[in-house]
């Protein structure tokens, strides 16, 4: 494979090496698996039913064990929604290279046969939870049955009010993955009410969702690396950037096309921003700073 972070090659461990190892970092999580070149295809095979974190990193990391305690602790919250595969990188060498890592650490999302990065380097404790309930969410979209973990299960206690029926319209499409039926009724509810700040946040997020169906991150990559002025090109990177929670990758990658560009250009990538400021929410603090270089940008 020519990308890090393409579908796991397992033609490049077929013969087996060494046993598991550990990297210290207190207690292992009670929904944690160590990942051997013996258990990779059938860690592959579970992630059809739950999603998987793919921690790769070793003992030389510094703040490695705090880093791979707090990921335990997220997980452990989860119930048993996710789980934590930790891949030693001194002693499972050959599954690191199968990986093709390129810096310690790196955590990996692995869903349904399918590999996605999600950072390569420490990630500050407090964006833990929002990134595992992103992971979480994804997956119940993708029509994965997981339990609820603690949060959740104290957030299911309290009486909540009905949703507006095309709201609720809008959830049942999704969980069925009929994503243009989930883009129609949120249109509907902002007809009716405009200002509706749940409507808006689900249309944005369905539509980054319809715009990233079936695309290959490793050939988008690609692509938009060998053509920089590609404006569709680089705007499906800075989608999957988003979805994959790299927020502040896609928000750079949309600001930078607007230095010298033409109003045709700047008008799409306005758009396109937009519409993540509103996957992200108003509250995420990196919104603010980008729209604040948006309106130097365009004005």
């Amino acid at each position: 494979m020519s990308d890090p972070y393409g579908i796991i090659d397992l033609a490049a461990l077929k013969q087996p090496a060494g046993g598991a190892g550990a990297t210290a970092a207190g207690e292992p999580s009670a929904h944690e698996v160590p990942v051997t070149e013996q258990g990779l295809e059938q860690l592959i095979a579970d992630s059809q039913q739950i999603p998987t974190l793919l921690l790769v990193t070793s003992g030389r990391v510094p703040e490695g064990a705090d880093y791979l305690a707090a990921l335990r602790r997220g997980v452990d919250a989860k119930g048993g929604a996710l789980r934590l595969a930790v891949v030693d990188a001194d002693t499972q060498q050959r599954v690191a290279a199968a990986l093709r890592v390129q810096q310690l650490p790196t955590l990996l999302l692995l869903l349904k046969g399918q590999l996605q990065p999600i950072v390569d380097s420490v990630l500050p404790e407090a964006e833990i939870e929002g990134l595992m309930n992103q992971v979480v969410e994804v997956a119940r979209q993708q029509g994965m049955e997981l339990p609820e973990g603690e949060g959740e299960a104290e957030q299911a206690e309290a009486p909540e009010e009905p949703l507006p029926p095309l709201l609720a319209e809008a959830y049942e499409a999704i969980e069925r993955g009929d994503l243009d039926a989930a883009v129609a009724a949120y249109r509907k509810q902002l007809q009716e009410s405009p200002a509706d700040a749940e409507a808006k946040a689900g249309l944005a997020t369905v539509e980054l969702m319809r715009r990233t169906q079936g695309a290959d991150l490793a050939a988008a990559r690609q692509a938009a690396a060998d053509a920089p002025a590609d404006l569709e090109a680089q705007m499906l990177v800075a989608d999957l950037d988003m979805l994959g929670g790299h927020v502040e990758d896609a928000f750079t990658r949309l600001l930078d096309l607007l230095r010298g560009a033409d109003q045709e250009t700047k008008d799409a990538v306005r758009t396109r921003l937009l519409d993540l400021f509103e996957v992200a929410g108003a509250d995420d603090p990196r919104v603010g700073p980008a729209r604040k270089r948006l309106a130097n940008l365009l004005y």
